[in-house]
């Protein structure tokens, strides 16, 4: 029988036992790629083709759980004295990351299978994204496999890895159905609900122990405690919602959660234990959850943070962090003033200054503490205790308000008053803008007696082109001619609400920040 043509190459017989000694000659090509459908619409699936350049029989096939999918399937019976023999070999976890509804899967997220050359000849195979099937959660398909091809001495042993992309639609038990040849491989991973973690209110709940706060971890020292971490859930019927375990190792010291199912909103706890094995000037560690909080355990932040963390600490030195796991300051000592107006004071800056000398001053970016408080006193050079931290480190405290402190040996005026003024308060942690304003924002505390700030008419925007030294130069001063008064730190020029342009007097500058 033929179409289109008297000579056709074969023809089919009608399956008479007498009759049928003629075969069915399939449609033949050198390359799959050349068949076409005659009426100009996509290849139907079924078609079969005699593949001339492999010498074997190809079928169009379609995806089972995807109708759009279609391609040629691989040869047919080929090699038949010698047919390939390959097996599987399942992978854990065959699927790697995480899996959560409405989060994006990233590169972490693979399906990984292998398979094994079994027969006594070598192997050759192709490998394609269509080999693994997805199904049971929406919007997840694999994107390609790594490698394409293998070619497997017996015995060798070859891991395929399928990278997954897409967003999940929908919570439930995702599918993978792996296919080549005659092998087939199935496992399932669960796609959980999204979850929302509330980082910012997780909290040690003061549980652990022995106590850490003042002077950070120590070296050799076993810990125990929990952290808790809010979170909200959807509340998609049919799904549940499970959370995965985790374990976080950091310098000796572990957190552990160990998941499962829970209610679609809570918090999680994660257990700490362990032997703190980081260096002594570190004193603290950072734990990253999978969900991306992070998780700080050492020094308190600030004094005040310190007061509010451990109500009734007394005055003194201790040991902050002011950016707590950060980059950018390592653990520092801090002089705390816990009593004064409510106490949580830290002071930024210290200068006791003797009459007649003109030492340089000190930018740190670590903080002074207090040596003594005598006029007259010279503690110039002291690394421990003149000097100011930048900008930048003051900035990393946080403050609300300022304290400035003072005594000169010229008069008995003492300047003692705090300020919230928002204007100061950039300015001295940004060097933007001006103190304008604190003359009639401050609040007189214990003895203050001095005239500024009340008396200030002057605001320096930039003194000198200088960085640094906001607290330093005349930020705020009463300009009157003949009457100057001015808080004004400098090598050559040491004043404390007066002007005298010189070193000749003994002074003592400090400022706190809370």
């Amino acid at each position: 029988m033929g179409i289109g043509t008297t000579t056709p190459r074969g023809d089919l017989d009608i399956n008479n036992p007498l009759t049928n000694t003629n075969g069915l000659v399939l449609p033949t090509n050198a390359s799959a790629a050349n068949m076409q459908n005659p009426q100009g619409d996509n290849l139907a699936p079924g078609t079969v083709m005699y593949d001339s350049s492999a010498n074997c029989i190809r079928y169009y096939e379609k995806n089972i759980a995807n109708d759009s999918i279609q391609k040629w399937s691989n040869c047919l019976l080929t090699d038949r004295e010698n047919p390939p023999s390959i097996d599987y070999i399942a992978v854990d976890p065959s699927f790697t990351g995480n899996y959560s509804q409405n989060v994006a899967m990233t590169s972490a997220n693979t399906f990984r299978v292998a398979v094994t050359n079994t027969s006594f000849a070598t192997v050759a195979l192709n490998f394609a994204r269509t080999d693994l099937m997805l199904s049971g959660v929406e919007g997840v398909e694999a994107s390609s496999v790594s490698p394409t091809t293998a070619t497997l001495s017996p015995g060798q042993v070859q891991l395929l890895t399928y990278t997954l992309t897409g967003t999940p639609t929908n919570c439930g038990t995702l599918t993978g159905t792996w296919k080549k040849l005659n092998l087939q491989y199935a496992t399932n991973v669960y796609v959980r609900q999204s979850v929302n973690y509330v980082c910012n209110q997780g909290s040690w709940n003061n549980s652990v122990a022995p106590e850490y706060k003042l002077n950070g971890l120590v070296p050799g020292v076993s810990y125990t405690g929990t952290y808790t971490i809010p979170y909200t859930g959807s509340s998609e019927s049919g799904c549940e919602l499970q959370l995965p375990a985790e374990t976080i190792t950091q310098n000796g010291l572990t957190l552990t959660y160990t998941g499962g199912p829970v209610s679609s909103t809570g918090t999680i706890t994660y257990t700490l234990s362990g032997t703190y094995t980081g260096p002594a000037y570190v004193a603290a560690v950072t734990f990253t959850t999978s969900s991306g909080c992070q998780i700080y355990l050492g020094l308190c932040s600030s004094c005040k943070d310190i007061l509010t963390k451990l109500p009734g600490t007394p005055d003194g030195v201790y040991k902050i962090d002011p950016d707590q796991g950060g980059t950018t300051y390592s653990t520092m000592n801090a002089q705390c003033d816990m009593t004064t107006d409510g106490g949580g004071w830290t002071m930024v800056l210290n200068y006791l200054h003797r009459t007649g000398t003109s030492p340089a001053i000190s930018v740190r970016t670590y903080l002074p503490v207090i040596g003594s408080s005598t006029l007259g006193t010279n503690e110039a050079g002291n690394a421990s205790i003149w000097g100011h931290g930048n900008r930048a480190l003051q900035a990393a405290l946080k403050p609300t308000e300022y304290r400035f402190y003072g005594l000169s040996s010229g008069h008995n005026r003492v300047m003692n008053f705090k300020t919230a003024h928002t204007g100061s308060i950039n300015y001295f942690t940004t060097g933007t803008g001006s103190a304008s304003g604190i003359q009639n924002s401050f609040t007189p505390l214990s003895g203050h007696t001095t005239n500024l700030p009340a008396t200030a008419n002057t605001f320096l925007t930039q003194f000198q082109g200088s960085d640094n030294l906001e607290l330093l130069n005349p930020s705020f001063y009463n300009s009157s001619i003949g009457t100057s008064i001015r808080w004004y730190i400098n090598t050559n020029i040491w004043e404390m609400d007066e002007q005298t342009s010189s070193n000749v007097r003994s002074t003592l500058h400090r400022v706190w920040v809370r």
